[in-house]
């Protein structure tokens, strides 16, 4: 569990040498997120591991990404890591600086790490029993929500930023990690006039709230609706353990305005 001990770490482009050590981060802090959970009981895998490093694998060497670690001054330890995308922004203006290392010839995953997500729609109606069906309309729901965002609250005519990950491990958070992270994203932004838009977990909305991100949507979720059986003993749950309850979970859109105007194209 972390300590609460503020730490000194140093923000550095992420290299695809740090995949898999940003992609066990965002494994372990996933794992107690009860919504998360519930998205992993459908017949499909969820694998937060295969997610992550499917997507760094897949952008990490894109112009319109920059991804960086954040590393233990003290031990030289990744302990969090981000990532955000550019939209409608001229590439020459994008303080884009990694990866340092070349791409793997091949995707290399750790034995037992699951299957990677597919994004397609799925075909709910090809699907049978709850349990398929169940997860399917949850995901079904979240993508129109994400793409109503995406498409309608999201300025077409205005180059921006997203949030495509800010992660800690559990072991270091709430000792100033995440927070340097976020300024580190926010200076970007502010440099260029952009504002960041981000889809916040539950549990992030009070930090990004924090550092200037004000919610502009919400999606309530009755996580229950959706779960095709109850919380487990030991398995975090949105309200109080031992209620049998998965509880709800809110998904909130953000933005954060740039404090300042720059160039952007």
């Amino acid at each position: 569990m972390s300590s609460g001990k503020r730490i000194s770490v140093s923000i550095q482009p992420l290299n695809y040498a740090d995949v898999p050590a940003c992609a066990r981060i965002t494994s372990s802090a996933f794992s107690v997120d009860p919504h998360t959970i519930v998205k992993n009981l459908g017949r499909e895998p969820y694998d937060m591991y295969d997610i992550s490093s499917t997507n760094f694998l897949d952008t990490l060497h894109k112009k319109t990404y920059i991804y960086v670690k954040a590393v233990d001054d003290e031990t030289g330890e990744i302990v969090g890591h981000a990532g955000w995308a550019f939209r409608g922004v001229d590439q020459a203006l994008i303080p884009w600086s990694g990866p340092g290392d070349a791409k793997p010839a091949g995707v290399e995953r750790e034995q037992g790490q699951g299957q990677v997500k597919n994004d397609e729609p799925k075909d709910v109606d090809k699907k049978e029993g709850k349990e398929g069906d169940s997860i399917d309309r949850l995901h079904a729901l979240e993508d129109a929500d994400m793409q109503f965002w995406i498409t309608k609250l999201v300025p077409a005519d205005k180059p921006c930023m997203f949030v495509v990950g800010l992660i800690v491990s559990p072991a270091f958070q709430s000792q100033g990690v995440g927070g340097a992270l976020m300024r580190h994203g926010n200076a970007i932004a502010d440099d260029l006039g952009l504002s960041i838009w981000v889809h916040s977990s539950h549990q992030a909305y009070e930090a990004y709230k924090k550092f200037g991100f004000e919610a502009v949507r919400e999606l309530d979720i009755d996580l229950d609706e959706y779960a095709p059986r109850g919380p487990q003993d030991g398995e975090e749950v949105m309200g109080d353990r031992g209620s049998g309850k998965w509880g709800r979970y809110v998904i909130r859109y953000m933005e954060r305005k740039p404090k300042k105007q720059g160039n952007s194209s």
